[in-house]
């Protein structure tokens, strides 16, 4: 089954800075639904999947949940698969893991309806299931049977090279572990970090051979937390 309806926000107007993304305009949706209009169509959808998939899921679950709270709640992380984690996993040394640039890399859209275009739900649906045929059909590693381990895969965690906040953002992972030791060992003692980075927390215990979070935490300088 396939569905797809533009949907007319419940502020009236979509920004200029949103439409020069998906370029969809106020005007454009003025006579469609709103949200909850599409509710049922949406529920019978949801109600006969095995999974749901995204390219960046999390971002996608966030937008369902606030617009329609509960649709995906029987939806636990073993049935929850998120592509781009996928991607990273499979090709770990690709340089972007856009999903536009996984279509032409892999020519993901041969035969697709591309009126739509990028952007629009349908269209990036369609190649969210692409990718996941692509890599099912070609490079899925060995073990890999069944949906739920191919769900398993993606949420696994994630070798990073970078650190991604804090004084140390954009800097290499093995440059801050060498240079500034007791920073690594206070990160990695802090709940935040494996809650809000578990990449890169997985990453930094594998370093340090760390088993747990556990020891002493020393008291954050200014700059070295979350911001």
């Amino acid at each position: 089954r396939r569905f797809s309806s533009l949907v007319r926000p419940s502020s009236g107007s979509i920004p200029p800075e949103a439409s020069a993304v998906h370029h969809i305009t106020t005007e454009m949706v003025a006579s469609s639904p709103a949200l909850g209009e599409i509710c049922p169509r949406m529920q019978l959808l949801v109600s006969s999947a095995d999974i749901i998939a995204a390219h960046n899921l999390p971002f996608d679950l966030s937008m369902l949940e606030g617009g329609l709270p509960g649709l995906m709640q029987d939806f636990g992380q073993d049935r929850q698969l998120d592509s781009l984690r996928l991607a990273r996993h499979v090709w770990p040394d690709l340089p972007s893991y856009a999903l536009q640039a996984l279509r032409y890399r892999f020519g993901l859209d041969r035969g697709l309806d591309t009126s739509g275009g990028a952007h629009r739900a349908l269209f990036d649906a369609c190649l969210v299931m692409r990718l996941v045929e692509f890599v099912i059909s070609s490079v899925l590693p060995e073990g890999c049977t069944s949906l739920s381990d191919i769900c398993t895969l993606a949420a696994s965690p994630i070798e990073v090279l970078t650190f991604e906040f804090g004084k140390y953002k954009g800097k290499l992972l093995d440059d801050v572990v060498a240079r500034d030791p007791d920073y690594v060992r206070w990160l990695v003692t802090q709940p935040w970090a494996r809650e809000e980075h578990p990449d890169l927390y997985h990453t930094l215990v594998r370093k340090t051979g760390r088993s747990e979070a556990s020891g002493p935490a020393r008291k954050a300088e200014p700059d070295e937390g979350r911001g």
